[in-house]
């Protein structure tokens, strides 16, 4: 396995999961004012809802960008340039709006659906499985290898975000959404750097 490749992933579930999104906004929201034990109830549905729903998102991401990639040629970089315009798209509509608070409850089915609808998942997963794709391990240990780090990941950030939600905004104020349009920035131009790397 290369190595050099691997951190790449690392680092894209890295900048994805710390730029947030609606899930993230969800998670702040539930938790914000509740104790620990029902943090850690939160998290159970967290952790369930990863492995029903995104864990097979980030699996079928690699296969069907293999299955675009081998009918239609090497056309993959389109993928980073629509979802690092899609990020930089959010990072100006965050800069607009100055907000960052979410009315959405943490549960099972509203979870589910967030995560089955929102188009970052859908237009920056495929972005991901471009990178995992290099590590040339075949086809299913790319998509086992791509689906798990996501997983373990969103893991950690979710408790990341735990402590955003009770303290990050106090402490940032309104500022907030100026940390936001930096990360969502940062991560656009990641995506824009490998999609400029992938055709030169």
């Amino acid at each position: 396995m290369d190595i050099a490749i691997f951190n790449k992933v690392l680092f894209f579930w890295f900048i994805f999961y710390i730029t947030p999104g609606p899930v993230w906004l969800a998670v702040m929201a539930a938790t914000a004012k509740k104790n620990y034990h029902q943090i850690l109830v939160f998290f159970s549905i967290f952790l369930t809802v990863n492995l029903i729903v995104q864990f097979p998102q980030a699996f079928f991401s690699v296969v069907f960008i293999d299955t675009v990639i081998r009918l239609f040629g090497e056309i993959g970089f389109i993928f980073y340039f629509l979802g690092g315009g899609y990020i930089f798209y959010l990072a100006i509509q965050t800069l607009k709006s100055h907000q960052t608070e979410s009315s959405i409850q943490l549960s099972f089915s509203n979870l589910s659906l967030i995560m089955l609808l929102s188009p970052k998942i859908w237009i920056l997963f495929p972005s991901g499985a471009l990178i995992a794709n290099q590590l040339n391990l075949g086809l299913l240990t790319n998509a086992g290898i791509y689906a798990l780090t996501m997983f373990i990941i969103s893991s950690v950030m979710f408790f990341f975000y735990v402590m955003i939600g009770k303290i990050g905004q106090i402490i940032l104020k309104n500022n907030f959404s100026y940390l936001i349009f930096l990360l969502l920035s940062g991560f656009s131009l990641f995506l824009l750097f490998e999609g400029i790397q992938s055709i030169l």
